[in-house]
């Protein structure tokens, strides 16, 4: 409504710009949401030297989020599968303390994986600082190969993140997660994945606000 009102009010010669703009856009959106969305209907998951798990929500009274639960859950069966002899646990300190690693390693520690398995990277805040973070944990410890645990709907940029960083990694999503089983929340997720990824080519190039950060590296 709001677009069109301005089309409306707009002068002939600007309609001619502006129209064709939108349209290029809106198809250019849907473009990308549907390949966020076929890219998370796809297990990508393959022997490797170790599982990131990227971090989500720490709620009140150090519980996981269930997004949390269901990625460090995921990850688990990996490892327990052979697929990747480490986990590394991904995320700093949210709106509630522990750290998102502490928390998952706490849960991969109640389900038998052991200690020596779990390295933890407590510090990062954002899904590129995660995979920055873990590439650097990786080289200390003479590890190449990566699967990178997410929601499903969240791989697509992942692995673009990944890729850009110069990993060598494939994404394998969490698809019990209640942010992707839920009709209602895989839409909305997928919608803001499509323009963070929108946002996130767009600041490679210009760098990002500063005063954005706060706002933009959130958690799901």
């Amino acid at each position: 409504m709001f677009a069109k009102s301005i089309i409306a009010r707009a002068p002939r010669r600007v309609k001619w710009i502006v129209v064709p703009v939108l349209l290029v856009g809106i198809g250019g959106l849907a473009q990308l949401y549907q390949q966020v969305d076929a890219r998370a209907r796809v297990d990508g998951a393959r022997r490797a030297d170790a599982i990131i798990v990227l971090g989500s929500a720490v709620w009140a009274n150090e519980r996981p989020s269930p997004a949390m639960r269901a990625r460090t859950q995921h990850a688990i069966g990996l490892y327990q599968a052979g697929f990747a002899p480490y986990v590394i646990l991904a995320g700093g300190v949210g709106k509630f303390p522990p750290s998102e690693a502490e928390v998952m390693r706490r849960l991969a520690a109640s389900a038998g994986v052991p200690a020596e398995a779990l390295l933890l990277e407590d510090q990062s805040r954002s899904t590129e600082e995660n995979l920055a973070n873990a590439q650097t944990l990786m080289a200390q410890h003479g590890l190449q190969t990566a699967i990178i645990v997410s929601d499903p709907f969240h791989l697509y940029r992942a692995e673009l993140i990944a890729h850009n960083l110069g990993m060598e990694a494939t994404g394998s999503g969490a698809r019990n997660s209640p942010m992707y089983t839920l009709w209602f929340n895989r839409v909305w997720y997928t919608t803001r994945e499509t323009f963070a990824l929108v946002w996130y080519s767009v600041t490679r190039v210009t760098g990002e606000p500063a005063w954005l950060y706060g706002i933009l590296k959130g958690k799901f």
